[in-house]
């Protein structure tokens, strides 16, 4: 998934940080001639590396005890894939971080952490032809401090990288299902994010000279998960909806850029304070493929 994916790479770890810290304290070209039936599938040819850039904004509004306070945090991601070939029929890929930020600011303060120990670290994933994460185990090899959420490794960041396609070709106008699960885990959060998306070929644009696709995806989700902040016990019950709009270069079978729009709400519980605190909030992100 895309956006969604970066709601789920990028921001969507940012998410359970605001909680804790208020806890505690590219141009297109005119569009091209519509198109008979297109078969859409990810080409990664061996050798030919890609490079991309995601970021993404999130503001916050919580009700605490009567108290309204809001949050915004802000991350990006670069990051370069390089195919390695076929792993059955799958792709091998090597990831390569080029960089990372991270800052979040609250009520209590802004803080910025330290993502330089894994810039420039790189590891394998295997990626199929229609956009599913088949393997993102290797992203565990290195972890980052998340202020009080603790350390958690990049695995999150990978799951849902990329917008699924259809298994069959489409027209314009043709609908298609897909689904994303991903697990935010930290030494003090564990979330899991599902959502449920229904994509529509939209029409078709022609993107730095790429003939693309263009695809509306409506986006649903639901996030639950537990939450341990200086030994309470805590749980989250949210639900998550937007818009993806998304182009694919239909003959380099490459994404070229995603721009998501959400918006959230939902209840943390306390229950040994009997505490519930109510939020709202908005996710923008985009991924681009960063121009050679």
């Amino acid at each position: 998934m895309n956006g969604h994916r970066f709601f789920i790479r990028g921001g969507r770890t940012l998410l359970l940080l605001l909680t804790l810290f208020v806890l505690a304290g590219v141009a297109a070209d005119k569009p091209a001639a519509p198109q008979a039936a297109v078969s859409l599938t990810y080409k990664f040819a061996e050798g030919v590396a890609f490079s991309y850039k995601q970021t993404g904004t999130q503001i916050q509004d919580l009700d605490v005890m009567g108290q309204s306070m809001t949050t915004e945090s802000n991350s990006s991601m670069d990051f370069t894939l390089k195919p390695k070939g076929l792993k059955d029929k799958d792709y091998l890929l090597g990831v390569t971080i080029d960089g990372m930020t991270g800052s979040v600011s609250s009520p209590q303060g802004n803080s910025t952490f330290d993502m330089s120990g894994i810039i420039g670290k790189s590891f394998d994933l295997v990626f199929s032809p229609l956009g599913k994460e088949v393997d993102v185990s290797g992203a565990s090899a290195f972890s980052i401090d998340m202020g009080q959420a603790g350390r958690r490794d990049l695995t999150s960041s990978f799951q849902g990288l990329f917008p699924d396609l259809p298994d069959h070709p489409v027209k314009v106008g043709d609908k298609w299902p897909s689904e994303d699960t991903i697990i935010q885990k930290s030494e003090a959060v564990e979330i899991r994010i599902n959502f449920k998306n229904e994509n529509t070929l939209d029409g078709f644009e022609t993107i730095d000279g790429r003939e693309c696709a263009r695809v509306k995806t409506v986006l649903k989700g639901t996030m639950a998960g537990a939450i341990n902040q200086g030994g309470m016990a805590m749980a989250m019950d949210a639900k998550l909806e937007g818009t993806d709009t998304w182009h694919f270069a239909v003959k380099e079978g490459v994404l070229v850029k995603s721009e998501i729009k959400a918006t959230m709400g939902g209840i943390i519980t306390a229950d040994a304070m009997n505490l519930t605190i109510n939020f709202t909030g908005e996710q923008r992100g985009t991924n681009a493929l960063v121009k050679k």
